[in-house]
């Protein structure tokens, strides 16, 4: 492999010099723009808009980018995805001689077919982390535009008609004062947990500016989220529109990452509460955690201070043929039953709140979890495609019933201690 040349360090600096730029810097001619979309749900959009086109990409194709164009898109991106990119082209002039070669030859090229592409090219093992960056300064994918600001992008995502393609594609999130940045799990919950902790004024209209576009693809109150938040809020919407995605792949019969993710997201309300972050780990309620490593790992893990990345782990070495996956969906026993145990503290202390929310939902299934009854709702082909007036006041009851949590959340510490073990808590809403 190549080292990165000077030309690649200066468009590196390039980078990191741009900032109070407009976002809208990759400028997708396919946008979906959420606004032209209010009055449904944000999965009826999935369903109905964002998937067929992620799916026609996959089936189709798309264009490559003329060399100039991927060398102009190294400043349209943070600096370590163009770093990423330079490396795995070898260098600035690879870069461009692959994609003048390739945007003259290859025509309606699917993701699929671009690494071996690429190899033709001369382009080596880094062909496939170069295939990411060319799909998406190409439009391989699907731009969500939540406003002028902020941008969610989706690329390289197979149809479900193929094995493994619930764990192709990747996601990014453009915003105010940060380029189109790799949105994987890991940064999202690190950034989500400094955003809540430390925004503590704003973090009302980040909760409740989320619900409105899950239930109605309105984004009128994104701009009241503070900048630092927004980046965090186009971050989940990025990947929750992957999760979801390839839950859709399998109907809905598998990998409910979308639901694992949004569970999170709002359970991040109660921790922001807490003078120190304490969770459920492997049943236990603690503020310390083992450091992470690949599930195959045998090494010894040393302990390290709770956080909200301890929701995304490996699997375990109990598993063989699995265990260096990852994802959200590993601890969901576990946060499904803090969530159910957040439930019952507020029923017993605020039982008119909570009533306020579950009056929302259809059927009783997981009502010992309002957590897992939203993403039952939100993610749930029964649900109508179009909700009522009444119904969209869940946005507010539920925004209302997160900031309470958030407000008794070392009350609720005290309860999780000496309820933890208790039989009530024992049962899974896995339903």
């Amino acid at each position: 492999m190549k080292l990165i040349s000077k030309t690649a360090l200066l468009f590196i600096v390039l980078t990191f010099s741009l900032s109070g730029f407009a976002a809208g810097l990759l400028n997708y001619s396919n946008a979906v723009k959420l606004n032209q979309y209010k009055g449904q749900t944000f999965f009826s959009l999935m369903e109905d808009v964002i998937k067929p086109q992620l799916d026609q990409k996959a089936i189709q194709g798309f264009d490559i980018a003329s060399g100039s164009k991927l060398v102009a898109g190294l400043q349209k991106v943070d600096k370590k995805v163009a770093a990423s990119a330079i490396r795995a082209a070898g260098n600035v002039g690879a870069l461009k001689m692959a994609g003048n070669s390739l945007s003259a030859s290859s025509r309606n090229i699917t993701f699929k077919q671009l690494p071996s592409a690429l190899a033709r090219e001369g382009v080596g093992p880094g062909r496939y982390d170069l295939t990411t960056y060319i799909s998406l300064i190409s439009e391989g994918g699907v731009a969500v535009e939540i406003d002028a600001n902020n941008i969610a992008y989706n690329v390289n995502y197979g149809t479900g008609q193929d094995e493994n393609d619930e764990r192709t594609g990747r996601s990014f999130g453009e915003s105010f004062d940060r380029l189109a940045l790799d949105a994987s799990d890991k940064h999202y919950l690190k950034t989500l947990e400094a955003y809540v902790k430390a925004d503590q004024a704003n973090v009302r209209y980040f909760y409740l500016s989320l619900m409105e576009i899950l239930l109605n693809n309105d984004s009128s109150n994104f701009k009241k989220i503070s900048r630092p938040g927004q980046a965090v809020a186009t971050d989940f919407i990025a990947v929750y529109t992957a999760e979801q995605d390839r839950h859709l792949m399998s109907n809905l019969t598998r990998h409910p990452w979308d639901a694992s993710l949004l569970e999170v997201t709002m359970l991040s309300a109660f921790h922001a509460g807490q003078r120190k972050i304490k969770l459920i780990v492997n049943g236990e309620f603690t503020d310390t955690t083992l450091k992470q490593a690949p599930g195959c790992s045998t090494a010894t893990r040393s302990s390290q201070r709770a956080s909200l990345i301890d929701y995304w782990q490996f699997s375990s070495s109990d598993d063989p043929e699995n265990c260096n996956r990852s994802g959200l969906n590993i601890t969901r026993r576990d946060f499904r039953k803090l969530g159910r145990i957040i439930t019952a503290y507020q029923k017993r202390m605020n039982p008119e709140l909570v009533a306020n929310v579950q009056r929302h939902f259809r059927t009783n299934k997981n009502r010992n979890n309002v957590f897992a009854q939203l993403s039952d709702f939100l993610i749930n082909y029964d649900t109508p495609k179009k909700l009522n007036a009444n119904t969209l006041e869940l946005s507010k009851d539920f925004t209302n019933f997160l900031m309470q949590i958030k407000a008794d959340a070392n009350q609720t510490d005290q309860f999780i201690t000496e309820n933890l073990k208790s039989e009530e808590f024992t049962e899974s809403d896995e339903n």
